[in-house]
């Protein structure tokens, strides 16, 4: 359903400055330009630097992550301080073992995108940070750097944040134009910490878009063909409308058996991490087979939850696609009934464009507002998690 949204995609981002770099050298845009750093232990999170390597965006790549990225202001930070604050926060809320570390635990990753030798600088720099951290707080961890974010994963993340745009449009976008496109999706979205909600807030957005387009374009339509055109556009907006409805019964909203799953994920992730840490920081002589069979216990239980709610948001995202199939062939016929109306939307691009951009600022203020239970459940829901997780046992002195 991208056919008409390809086709005016690059003025849109014109206007938000993706283009701004292009007939640089390649190498001198990937060393003087944004770049992408994904700081993992097992929350996984992403950071979007700037040319000075500050961070102007932050993004959690999995659920855990969004704890991370909830818990504390990583924006204006340097690329040191905020992979040393990622470890801070994964030290106080237990994903860091304090005490004896088994091997699989304490492994940090790091990864970054752009020119190498650049890359490799500010990797070092990093370590030599984060190090120092762990160092002081007598922390064993392993840091390694993982490999360079390519292009091709890049091209991956803009297109499930972008998805109204071409698989080739993606393609045929330069380094510089991959990390401006990825940063402006990630700013729209930095207060949702949820991944689900994310998605909802990237479809529903590629939904948004190629209606202002069908909208403008109906208005080309003549007499001859208004008729069928508007009751096709009818049936297809109902359509979209109620896959944003199946989202948010199936995936968002606080009784789905997803945010559930969540919510038994969340309980089952801070017992377990709460009596791993107990576990390490016991004497040899006191971790007895009770204890490891208890350890193993939350481990199952853990494993148990994580399982269930991988199968619910594949459960739900099945039903949502068998919805996507038919709003493709709803738009389908909508795009013929253009074409047979001999409406070209090369003739129209610079008010479409002006159109998208006009829609862009109301959808947004729409999706908050729609979504505003949403997104404060997932904010809290992190918050009394990262509570729990660093609360003190009775008797306990911080």
């Amino acid at each position: 359903m991208k056919k008409i949204t390809a086709l005016v995609c690059a003025l849109t981002m014109m206007a938000g400055g993706a283009f701004a770099l292009v007939g640089c050298n390649e190498e001198t845009a990937k060393n003087d330009t944004k770049k992408v750093m994904n700081v993992s232990l097992n929350p996984e999170v992403e950071f979007v630097l700037d040319a000075n390597d500050k961070v102007i965006s932050v993004n959690a790549l999995n659920e855990e992550g969004n704890l991370i990225v909830s818990a504390e202001t990583f924006t204006g930070k340097s690329a040191e301080e905020a992979a040393t604050l990622f470890v801070e926060i994964s030290n106080e809320t237990g994903f860091l073992v304090s005490g004896n570390v088994k091997a699989g635990e304490n492994e940090i990753s790091i990864s970054l995108s752009g020119d190498t030798a650049a890359a490799n600088a500010l990797y070092e720099d990093v370590k030599g940070k984060v190090n120092e951290y762990l160092s002081k707080e007598n922390i064993t961890a392993q840091i390694e750097q993982a490999a360079a974010i390519t292009e091709a994963q890049l091209e991956t993340l803009v297109a499930e944040c972008a998805p109204y745009m071409e698989a080739a449009e993606v393609q045929a976008l330069e380094y510089a134009e991959l990390v401006e496109t990825l940063y402006e999706s990630r700013k729209e979205t930095a207060e949702f910490y949820s991944q689900e909600l994310k998605n909802a807030y990237y479809e529903a957005k590629a939904f948004a878009m190629e209606q202002a387009e069908l909208e403008t374009l109906k208005s080309k339509v003549g007499s001859l063909f208004q008729i069928a055109f508007d009751a096709a556009y009818k049936v297809y907006s109902e359509t979209v409308s109620s896959i944003e409805d199946l989202r948010l019964r199936l995936l968002v909203n606080e009784d789905s058996l997803y945010q559930r799953g969540l919510a038994s994920f969340r309980e089952a992730k801070v017992a377990f991490l709460k009596y791993r840490n107990e576990v390490a920081e016991m004497e040899e002589t006191e971790v007895t087979e009770e204890v490891l069979d208890a350890l193993a216990q939350h481990e199952a239980r853990l494993e148990s939850a994580e399982a269930s709610l991988l199968e619910l948001g594949e459960q739900a995202n099945e039903e949502i696609d068998a919805v996507k199939a038919t709003l493709q062939t709803q738009y389908e016929t909508v795009i013929e009934l253009l074409e047979n109306a001999s409406v070209k939307v090369n003739d129209h691009l610079t008010e479409v464009s002006e159109k998208q951009k006009e829609k862009q600022t109301e959808f947004f203020t729409a999706f908050e507002e729609d979504y505003a239970t949403a997104i404060e459940k997932a904010k809290t829901g992190w918050a009394d998690m990262k509570a729990e997780l660093t609360a003190k046992e009775d008797g306990e002195t911080a």
